[in-house]
């Protein structure tokens, strides 16, 4: 599953920005940027994500075939996912592409960063693989999905 592109984050963004009171002639570039890194992030994540050894699972000791029987615990950042220090650059660069420069640009790109690594950790402190992924030969055979 791709990540979500830009434009699908970018409405959210903007909702989320209205929200906060944000107005302004550069309300909409803030939003274009956060999504555009949120995007990236997102997309750096999934290639970076895995799930931990050590999920149960029932196997027929003779052909190893079976399941997994529990569930499996999602490596959390910076090993499974983007830390802050990763994105900073891809948010300043976005912030700078959308004419949001100046001497606070760092510090909104460290903000934006903190909040979008600081989201993926939760996520993968959460989120678990569902039990239930095939095994054959001692090694499972089929993509597990998230819970």
């Amino acid at each position: 599953m791709p990540a979500p592109p830009p434009n699908l984050i970018e409405g959210l963004a903007t909702s989320a920005f209205q929200g906060a009171g944000l107005k302004g002639e550069y309300a909409g570039k803030l939003s274009k940027a956060v999504a555009q890194t949120a995007a990236q992030a997102l997309d750096q994540f999934l290639t970076m994500a895995q799930v931990l050894p050590g999920a149960p699972a029932a196997v027929d000791p003779i052909s190893g075939s079976g399941s997994t029987a529990g569930p499996g615990m999602l490596l959390p950042a910076p090993a499974g996912g983007p830390a802050a220090a990763q994105i900073k650059p891809l948010a300043l660069s976005n912030l700078q592409a959308n004419e949001i420069k100046g001497e606070n640009a760092q510090n909104v790109a460290g903000v934006i960063a903190g909040a979008i690594a600081q989201g993926i950790q939760l996520f993968t402190t959460q989120v678990q693989m569902a039990p239930g992924v095939a095994i054959a030969g001692f090694v499972t055979t089929a993509p597990g999905r998230l819970m």
